[in-house]
C-alpha cells in the first residue's frame, strides 16, 4: 500500500517529537551536572554539550514550519 503524504508528514513529526524529548532529557541532565560542576573546565565542557543540543534543536526547528497553523516540513540538508 502506498503511504500518503499526510502519513509521511505525521511520521516525520513523530520522529521530531521523539528527538525533542530526547534532547529535553539531555538538557535536564546537563542542568544538574552544571549545577554540580566545581571547575571552570567542567562548566565549559558542559556548555559545549549544551551548544550541540541547541544546534540540534535549531535543525529541527528549521525543518518544521511551526508559525503556520498547519505545520509543514521543509527539506533541510543533513550535512550542515
Amino acid at each position: 500500500m502506498r503511504e500518503t503524504e499526510f502519513d509521511k508528514i505525521n511520521a516525520v513529526l513523530d520522529r521530531a517529537k521523539f528527538a525533542i524529548a530526547q534532547i529535553q532529557r539531555e538538557v535536564n541532565e546537563l542542568t544538574h551536572m552544571r549545577a554540580a560542576a566545581q571547575t571552570p573546565e567542567k562548566i565549559a565542557a558542559i556548555d559545549l554539550e549544551a551548544d550541540e543540543l541547541l544546534l540540534q534543536l535549531r535543525k529541527i526547528s528549521d525543518a518544521i514550519h511551526t508559525s503556520n497553523p498547519a505545520p509543514h516540513l521543509r527539506l533541510v540538508s543533513d550535512t550542515d
